[in-house]
């Protein structure tokens, strides 16, 4: 890997770019795996396509994040917002202070994350993977407030509040740039430990972020190093619109509580195997 502080740009350096028509099915396929997996657990698509393209594709850490963080610009957000806004679970101004704290954090984990060893990063990844397949765990238990509540709906948001939340956000948007996926994983329970937001209220807040371009300038942290697979990008994004569509579809039909279960516990176990392996030695 090459040094990062005066990095060429580079097309594509992973060993198994799309270069056939095979590879081109394979990663539609991925996309839409990813998108089904998305509209119907409710997770963020990179806790998916990350590691997907370093074990399936043998993309390098730095590049598949990049990548990830890539397909997170277009507003993949807005079909499942429009829902949770015509429920009136999305608080606006929070959203909006959501959005700038995710973009600021963004950078500043970018930043980190791109001269990092990719076994150190993958090592971090793994650790992210175990703290998202906990708080997966933990929504499948309804820990958050339910938004029947009072209080989780009519809390003023002062200007102390809203701060609170940029700055809760900025964390959040901190761990997403130097991990290469959306921050809700974590953003979604600290609105409701932090602000007594409850779960559908806080998640349809948290959705917000996802319409701007808040990973931009992560982003641009990992192109100007040369790491994102631009080609890859652009074959994942119409499998991850058309897959949230139908995983969206069958979560109203099905009741996926426990395949959130058991996808939790596969997470934990790769995100513990991984950090096992990157820090062995």
């Amino acid at each position: 890997m090459g040094k990062m502080g005066g990095a060429s740009l580079r097309a594509d350096p992973s060993p198994r770019a799309p270069t056939n028509s095979m590879t081109f099915l394979t990663i539609l396929a991925l996309g839409l795996v990813v998108g089904v997996l998305v509209g119907l657990l409710g997770i963020g698509g990179g806790v998916v396509l990350v590691p997907a393209l370093v074990y399936l594709f043998g993309y390098d850490q730095h590049m598949a994040q990049g990548t990830s963080l890539f397909i997170l610009l277009p507003p993949i957000g807005l079909g499942a917002l429009r829902q949770y806004w015509k429920s009136d679970h999305v608080d606006l101004r929070a959203g909006i202070s959501c959005a700038i704290g995710f973009l600021l954090g963004g950078y500043v984990g970018g930043r980190i994350a791109v001269p990092m060893p990719s076994r150190d990063l993958r090592g971090i990844f793994g650790c992210f993977l175990v703290l998202a397949a906990i708080f997966l765990s933990r929504k499948t238990q309804s820990t958050l407030p339910t938004d029947s509540a009072p209080e989780a709906q009519s809390r003023p948001d002062t200007p102390l509040r809203l701060l609170g939340i940029v700055l809760a956000a900025a964390f959040c948007g901190v761990a997403a740039g130097m991990v290469g996926i959306g921050g809700g994983v974590l953003l979604v329970p600290l609105l409701g430990i932090l602000f007594g937001f409850g779960q559908h209220r806080a998640q349809g807040t948290s959705l917000v972020a996802l319409i701007p371009p808040t990973g931009l300038l992560a982003f641009l942290a990992y192109a100007k190093a040369g790491y994102v697979s631009w080609r890859t990008g652009f074959l994942l994004i119409p499998g991850i619109f058309v897959g949230g569509i139908l995983g969206g579809e069958m979560a109203r039909r099905l009741n996926p509580r426990r395949m959130r279960q058991v996808f939790a516990a596969l997470t934990f176990l790769l995100g513990a195997w991984q950090v096992f392996s990157a820090w062995r030695r």
